[in-house]
Order: C-alpha cells, then structure tokens, then sequence
C-alpha cells in the first residue's frame, strides 16, 4: 500500500527489504530505533506504520 501511495502522487523512493538485506536491517533497529514495517523517514521524521493521511499532510497533498 506504501509504494502504491507514494508512486501515485509521484513521491521518490527509496525502498529496502529488510528481511534480505542485514545492513537495512540493522540500520531500521538502530539508528531509527524500529523493529517493524514500514518504517518511513521523511528527513528527520521516523513513522511506523502506514499512515496516509499523516503522509498527505507531510507531501502537502491536501
């Protein structure tokens, strides 16, 4: 649902699998502090779970 959300309003992304990949793994637990998908970072913003009305006001969607 994430990438459909952010493909249809032409949102850039940058996605990892992070039950593949133990570098974006390792970094979601530790730098961002998160142990579940997805785990969104918009600049300084970390959120878990996907949230569209929070990722509307955040793109200035509305």
């Amino acid at each position: 649902m994430l990438k459909e959300f952010l493909s249809h309003h032409n949102i850039d992304f940058q996605a990892f699998n992070v039950a593949e990949d133990a570098q974006a793994r390792d970094e979601m637990i530790d730098k961002y502090n998160s142990m579940s998908t997805p785990t969104i970072v918009i600049g300084d913003e970390v959120m878990t779970g996907f949230d569209p009305d929070k990722l509307s006001k955040i793109f200035n969607l509305e």
